[in-house]
């Protein structure tokens, strides 16, 4: 079976996995394309490493058949208390299994963990020549910010590095069929009540062209205005990113995971007088959901 047909397990590092987590860091030192460190680290310089990751500064690292293939860790940003806030991060990946979604797999796990330690933003610094990475940095919604010119040297040759920042929100994806009804109004009635706190999106696996008409006029009827929405498509790497995926009463297929089920009739074909009473248990429901993100 291939990399990317396995099954890919994410969990805390351990000691244990030094080695391994050592060797991935290794080939990336060896690559030239990962990192400004330029001589192999041994087990002690690992152990110490790891000792310093303590509390907040979770390592992470991602297992096929038993085998840590990447990892991915937060680090310290700065001693000062006024970045108490932020977060260096490294991710790395065994070469056999790059391009096989393990650092899509692993980057939004770590994130979710800095939220839970009160983290407000990472921050990142990486080699300028190393596309694979920035590639995936922007499909996980990290910023560019700039480019350090001649930052460090490699082989005696000076080399620009990039930095990107990410501010960490919540995320709350809301999915059915055909992101036409149930899941349109969840998503705007959770933006209502949480502003942008709280990103959020909804989709369909099997998006229609448009928006239910009835149930756009059940919304305007509450003041929530959803007529320049439109369907869209269920995709793996943003379900890949949500900390919470709802579904709303219908089958859907191809989800990674789902957190919750509302339970809620499909509006289609169904009157004004009945859209409604809809509408106020998707209202109800956003309500209690954004309590419990507030």
């Amino acid at each position: 079976m291939s990399a990317r047909g396995t099954e890919l397990r994410v969990r805390d590092a351990t000691v244990a996995d030094l080695p391994a987590i050592g060797s991935i860091y290794n080939q990336g030192i060896a690559d030239r394309q990962a990192t400004l460190d330029v001589g192999p680290k041994d087990e002690n310089d690992m152990r110490a490493w790891l000792a310093d990751h303590g509390g907040r500064y979770a390592v992470l690292v991602a297992e096929r058949n038993g085998e840590v293939v990447g990892w991915a860790s937060l680090n310290s940003y700065s001693h000062r208390c006024a970045y108490d806030g932020v977060a260096d991060l490294s991710i790395y990946v065994a070469r056999e299994h790059r391009s096989t979604g393990i650092g899509t797999r692993l980057l939004p796990l770590l994130e979710r963990r800095a939220i839970e330690q009160a983290f407000h933003k990472i921050v990142l610094f990486a080699l300028a020549s190393n596309d694979a990475g920035a590639r995936l940095y922007s499909i996980l919604g990290y910023r560019h910010v700039g480019v350090f010119r001649e930052q460090g040297r490699i082989d005696e040759e000076f080399v620009d590095v990039i930095a990107m920042e990410k501010i960490l929100k919540r995320f709350v994806l809301f999915v059915c069929r055909h992101n036409t009804g149930r899941s349109q109004m969840a998503e705007a009635y959770l933006r209502h009540f949480l502003g942008d706190a709280v990103e959020i999106a909804s989709a369909g696996t099997t998006p229609a062209e448009r928006l239910e008409p009835v149930v756009v006029e059940a919304m305007a009827e509450d003041g929530i205005d959803i007529s320049g929405a439109s369907p869209k498509v269920f995709d793996e790497r943003t379900a890949a990113r949500a900390d919470r995926i709802i579904t709303m009463g219908c089958d859907v297929e191809g989800l990674p995971r789902i957190d919750d089920d509302w339970g809620l009739p499909d509006p289609k074909g169904r009157p004004l007088s009945e859209i409604r009473t809809i509408r106020e248990s998707v209202k109800a429901r956003a309500r209690a959901l954004a309590e419990s993100l507030r």
